[in-house]
């Protein structure tokens, strides 16, 4: 019996399938378990154009990783500085979740400098990112002032989240997330942004 003919994606749904492949791989098999051939089978294509798109499977994990990441940060405001911020970062730290820090932990191990610190730019930027739009949403709610919130306060806040992520795993728990949060995030941004100097 013949396999119906493979027919030609659009390069936006192709990638799209891809990513889902290797997100479905990563559940069922681990970052170890991750094949150029595996994901070829699930997402219905080809091992030499999973080649020509990702240099390795930690690229293309990479890539996956980022992708759904993007997808689940929050968009909106919940009110308030402290709900925002909470959300973030609990959304973040939910998002990726024990197997994700295994997955991240096992593309460290298997790349050189520069790709770890490809995979941690593009996974933080995307968290550096909503930071802004929930500074700004609190600088119109009068929650904020209008100092200038600099790179070195935003990487320290992203810094410190990527931390307990990866490093002190207790953050897990509701009470220390908020504690994060009340504690040292909230009290860093306002007095940052309350200074003009």
């Amino acid at each position: 019996m013949s396999q119906a003919p493979a027919r030609r994606r659009r390069s936006d749904e192709l990638v799209g399938a891809i990513r889902h492949a290797v997100r479905d791989e990563l559940a069922e098999r681990g970052y170890a378990g991750v094949t150029y051939e595996g994901v070829a089978r699930r997402a219905r294509t080809s091992k030499p154009v999973l080649y020509r798109r990702y240099a390795s499977r930690a690229a293309m994990v990479i890539d996956a990783m980022t992708a759904f990441a993007a997808d689940e940060l929050p968009r909106t405001s919940k009110g308030s500085l402290r709900d925002d911020l909470v959300n973030l970062i609990g959304t973040f730290y939910s998002g990726v979740g024990p197997d994700g820090v295994k997955t991240f932990l096992g593309v460290v191990a298997e790349v050189d400098e520069d790709a770890v610190e490809e995979v941690t730019n593009r996974l933080f930027a995307l968290v550096e990112m909503r930071l802004r739009g929930i500074i700004a949403w609190a600088r119109a709610r009068g929650e904020l002032g209008r100092g200038d919130v600099s790179e070195r306060v935003l990487g320290a806040i992203v810094s410190l989240a990527r931390g307990e992520l990866l490093f002190a795993q207790s953050v897990r728990r509701p009470t220390e997330l908020d504690g994060l949060v009340d504690e040292v995030i909230v009290p860093l941004l306002r007095a940052t942004a309350a200074s003009t100097a």
